[in-house]
C-alpha cells in the first residue's frame, strides 16, 4: 500500500482519491435509490452518514465505504409497500438489532475462533465469486447504448490500463477517475456530434445550486401493528444474509491490504458498525447500507487504504445531496463509462480471491472440496429462497462453504 490506513495524504492527493472511490461507488448507490423509489439526494447523505457512523464506531481502523444495498432492495420495497418510510425504518432498527447481536458474539469471543469457521481456503473462493458476481452488473451498465457505449466502456478501461501502466507521479495513482474523464469526454463528443446520444444534458435544465435534501424521516407517518410482524421477519432473513456477505468484503479488504480486519477493528465493531449504518440509511435515506465491493477494489487497484479517503469520499457524497450542480454533472456521465471502469474493478476482486487460493494447498482434499463448492454455487446465480426469505448466490456458497468446513475432518 502506497498509504496505510492510518496514513493522511496531502491534500490535493486526498481530493483527488476521494472523488475516484466516490466515482466507483456512485451508479450502484444511485441505481438502488432509483429502484427503491426513494429521493436520490435523501439517499446520498444516507449513505455518506452510515460511512461516517461506520468509520466513528470502528475507531477509524477499517477504510470500508458503506452505501445503498442491493440486498436489501426486496425488503425496502416490501416495507415501503405495507408501511411507507416509517416501515423502512423498522425494518433498519430491525437489521441494527441483528447486526449488533452478533457484534455482542463477537466481543466475548476471541476473534481467532472466526478461523474455525472461515478458513483461508473459504475466504478466497468467496472473495473470487463476488468479484465474478459483479462482473454480471457491466452490460447492464453499458444497457441500451449498443455498440458505442461498449467502444465508450473499452475506451475507458484501456485509458485506466495505461495510466495506471506508464504515467507518472499523482497521476498513476488516480486511474480510475482520470479515465472515467477520458471516457466521459469521448461520450460528450459522440453526443454533440450526434453519433450516438449517450449523454443526458436535460439534468442540467431548470437547477438551483442548493437544493434541501428530501429525508425519509420527514415522511414518517402511522404504520398498521399488523405490518410490523412482517416486516421485521424479511428484515431479519435479509440481515443475515447481508451478515454473511459483510463477512466476505471484510476478508477480502483484509486480504487486500495486508491487515487482519477481523482482529482491528475486530468483528464486533464491524457488526456494530454496519448495523448502526443501516439504522441511519433508514432513516435519512429509505434505504438499507452494506460494504462495497466496488470500495474494496478501489483501495487495492490504487493501493490507496487511508481511511482519511474513505471519510473524504463521504464529505463529498454527502455535499452532492445539496450541491445540484455538481450532482447534475455526476448523472450526466453515463453507465457505459462506469463499465469501462468496472471490467478492472471487479475483475481485481476475483484476482484477489485467486492470489489467496495461491497459499492454500488444494492437494488436500478438504480444501479442494470447499474451493470447488464455493466456486460452483457462487458463481451459479442459485437463489434459494423467496419473497419472505432469500439468500444469494454468494451467500449460499458461503454457507455451503461453512458447512463443509465443520463437518468435512482434517486428516493426520
Amino acid at each position: 500500500m502506497i498509504y496505510q490506513i492510518q496514513d493522511k495524504p496531502p491534500f490535493v492527493k486526498l481530493i483527488g482519491f476521494a472523488v475516484q472511490l466516490l466515482l466507483s461507488i456512485w451508479v450502484a448507490t444511485v441505481l438502488i435509490a432509483q429502484i427503491c423509489g426513494v429521493a436520490t439526494s435523501g439517499a446520498l447523505i444516507g449513505a455518506a452518514l452510515s460511512t461516517f457512523t461506520y468509520i466513528f464506531i470502528t475507531k477509524g481502523q477499517s477504510p470500508m465505504f458503506l452505501s445503498n444495498s442491493g440486498a436489501f432492495v426486496a425488503p425496502v420495497l416490501f416495507a415501503l409497500g405495507v408501511g411507507g418510510y416509517t416501515g423502512i425504518a423498522i425494518g433498519g432498527l430491525t437489521a441494527c438489532v441483528v447486526y449488533c447481536i452478533l457484534g455482542f458474539i463477537f466481543t466475548k469471543i476471541p476473534y481467532q475462533s472466526i478461523y474455525k469457521v472461515f478458513p483461508p481456503a473459504l475466504i478466497g473462493a468467496v472473495t473470487t465469486v463476488i468479484g465474478v458476481n459483479l462482473m454480471g452488473f457491466i452490460s447492464g451498465y453499458v444497457g441500451e447504448t449498443g455498440q458505442w457505449g461498449i467502444v465508450v466502456a473499452l475506451i475507458t478501461t484501456f485509458s485506466i490500463a495505461l495510466i495506471s501502466h506508464y504515467a507518472k507521479g499523482i497521476v498513476r495513482i488516480l486511474p480510475f477517475l482520470l479515465g472515467i474523464l477520458i471516457g466521459y469526454a469521448i461520450a460528450v463528443l459522440l453526443t454533440v456530434t450526434g453519433v450516438c446520444a449517450l449523454v443526458d444534458f436535460s439534468v442540467f435544465n431548470n437547477l438551483k445550486f442548493v437544493q434541501m435534501p428530501d429525508f425519509a424521516f420527514t415522511h414518517w407517518g402511522a404504520i398498521e401493528w399488523s405490518t410490523i410482524i412482517p416486516i421485521v421477519v424479511m428484515f431479519v432473513a435479509y440481515t443475515v444474509s447481508a451478515c454473511m456477505e459483510a463477512l466476505s468484503d471484510h476478508a477480502a479488504l483484509g486480504g487486500i491490504i495486508g491487515v487482519d480486519l477481523y482482529a482491528k477493528p475486530g468483528l464486533g465493531r464491524i457488526f456494530f458498525g454496519e448495523g448502526l449504518g443501516n439504522l441511519i440509511s433508514a432513516c435519512f435515506g429509505g434505504l438499507g447500507s452494506c460494504s462495497y465491493g466496488e470500495s474494496v477494489a478501489t483501495i487495492g487497484f490504487s493501493r490507496v487504504a487511508s481511511v482519511w479517503v474513505t471519510a473524504t469520499a463521504a464529505v463529498l457524497l454527502g455535499l452532492l445531496g445539496f450541491i445540484a450542480p455538481v450532482q447534475a454533472f455526476i448523472a450526466s456521465i453515463p453507465s457505459c463509462v462506469f463499465a469501462g471502469a468496472a471490467i478492472i474493478l471487479y475483475g481485481f476482486i476475483a484476482c484477489s480471491g485467486v492470489k489467496m487460493l495461491q497459499k492454500v494447498d488444494l492437494n488436500v482434499q478438504k480444501n479442494l472440496i470447499i474451493v470447488s463448492a464455493v466456486l460452483s454455487l457462487g458463481i451459479s446465480g442459485l437463489v434459494v429462497g423467496g419473497q419472505a426469505i432469500s439468500f444469494s448466490a454468494t451467500a449460499l456458497a458461503l454457507i455451503v462453504g461453512v458447512i463443509l468446513n465443520l463437518i468435512l475432518r482434517d486428516k493426520e
